[in-house]
C-alpha cells in the first residue's frame, strides 16, 4: 500500500495465502478452462480488492496495480468504482466491439510524446544499465464478455476503458500496455498510468526477497502449507520495513519519518550504534538527519557489510536484510542487557 502522493509505503491493505494440496488433480483434469472465476486461484485477486476497498474506505481514491495475471474480464469489468481504479498490463489482445482487437486499435494511435527511461541492469535478461526513449501512446477501447465467461449475469456485457502503451520503435523493443479506468486526454495523463505502473518493481523486490537471495522460503523444510504460510506473515514485518529503507535511501528528502519503521527502543538502540560504527573521516560519518528512515537505512547497511561510501552506491537490498538480520540480534541483546541492569 503506496501514498500515490509522495511514495510512501505504509504497508500490506489485503493478504490472500493459499497452497495446493499434493494430490490435487491437474489444469485437465479439473476442466480449468470450463469453471467460474469463482473457483479458480485467480479469484483471489477480486477478493483482495473487495477487502483493501473495504479497509480503505477512507482513501479519496484507490488504484490497483497488477501484472498481466491480473487481466482477465471478471476482474476487468467488476472491481472499479468511482473513487476506485486499477493499472493492470495487457496479457490478451482482446475482442472489442469494434472490428479491430485492442493491440490493433493501439497500434493505430498518434503517438502523443516520449520520455527516457533509465534500465538497470538485469544479468538474467543480459542486460546492462541504459538510458533508452519510449514513445507514448493511447486509445479508448470497449471490450466484449467473452462466451466462456461463466455466472453470465453477473458481469456486464461490455466495458469501456483505456489502453496505455509506453515503446520503442525497434522489433524485440519494450512495449507496455497498460489496461486502466483513469481518464486519459493528454500527454501527462498517460505518463502517470506509466508511472504508476513502474512502482510495480516493489512487488518483484518482495518476491526476491522472500525467496533464494533472502529469507529463503524455498529453503523451509516445514511440512504442510499452514506452517509455511505463517512463517510468510511473520516476514511481511520485516520485509516492510526493508522495502521503506531502500526507498529512503535513494529520497531527497531521506524518507518517511523513522518512527513509521523503528520503536521508541529501536531508535535508541540505532543511536548506540550510529555512535561505535562511525569512522573518524567525514566520509565515515552518518550525516543524514536522525528523525528520518534514510539515517537509520545508513546503519543498517554499515551492519549488513555495506561500507557507508557515496562512490559505493546505496546499499542493496539483500544488503538491508543481511543488516537487519544483524541489527535484530544486537537488538535482543541490547534489551537484556538494560532488563538485568534495571533489577
Amino acid at each position: 500500500m503506496q501514498d500515490a502522493s509522495n511514495g510512501d509505503i505504509f504497508g500490506f491493505s489485503d493478504v490472500q495465502l493459499w497452497h495446493r494440496p499434493l494430490d490435487m488433480p491437474n489444469r485437465r483434469e479439473r476442466k480449468y478452462q470450463s469453471l467460474a472465476v469463482e473457483e479458480k486461484e485467480s479469484y483471489k485477486w477480486i477478493l483482495a480488492a473487495k477487502a483493501s476497498k473495504e479497509r480503505l474506505a477512507q482513501a479519496k481514491m484507490i488504484t490497483f496495480i497488477e501484472d498481466r495475471e491480473g487481466d482477465f474480464y471478471e476482474q476487468l469489468s467488476s472491481i472499479s468504482q468511482e473513487n476506485v481504479h486499477y493499472i493492470i498490463r495487457s496479457k490478451n489482445n482482446r475482442k472489442t466491439t469494434d472490428t479491430l482487437k485492442a493491440w490493433e486499435i493501439l497500434s493505430g494511435q498518434p503517438i502523443l510524446g516520449s520520455y527516457m527511461l533509465s534500465l538497470q541492469t538485469d544479468y538474467r535478461k543480459k542486460r546492462i544499465k541504459q538510458i533508452i526513449p519510449l514513445k507514448v501512446r493511447y486509445a479508448t477501447i470497449t471490450l466484449a464478455k467473452g462466451e466462456h465467461i461463466k455466472n453470465n449475469k453477473s458481469y456486464p456485457n461490455t466495458i469501456t476503458l483505456q489502453i496505455v502503451e509506453a515503446f520503442e520503435e525497434k522489433k524485440d523493443g519494450i512495449s507496455w500496455k497498460l489496461l486502466t479506468t483513469h481518464p486519459i486526454k493528454t500527454f501527462e495523463d498517460a505518463y502517470k498510468i506509466i508511472e504508476w505502473y513502474s512502482q510495480r518493481w516493489m512487488i518483484e523486490q518482495i518476491h526476491r526477497l522472500l525467496k533464494s537471495k533472502g529469507f529463503q522460503i524455498e529453503d523451509s523444510e516445514l511440512e504442510n502449507g499452514w506452517a509455511i504460510r505463517k512463517i510468510c506473515i511473520d516476514m511481511l514485518s520485516s520485509l516492510l520495513k526493508i522495502i521503506q529503507m531502500n526507498i529512503a535511501y535513494n529520497e531527497p528528502e531521506e524518507g518517511q519519518k523513522i518512527e513509521v519503521a523503528f520503536t521508541p527502543n529501536e531508535i535508541e538502540c540505532l543511536k548506540e550504534i550510529n555512535h561505535k560504527i562511525q569512522g573518524n573521516t567525514h566520509k565515515q560519518k552518518n550525516h543524514n538527519n536522525p528523525q528520518k528512515l534514510k539515517w537509520a537505512t545508513w546503519i543498517i547497511g554499515r551492519l549488513g557489510g555495506w561500507k557507508g561510501y557515496d562512490s559505493q552506491g546505496p546499499p542493496r537490498i539483500i544488503v538491508l536484510k543481511t543488516g537487519l538480520d544483524k541489527f535484530n540480534a544486537i537488538y535482543y541483546g541490547w534489551q537484556l542487557a538494560r532488563d538485568v541492569g534495571t533489577r
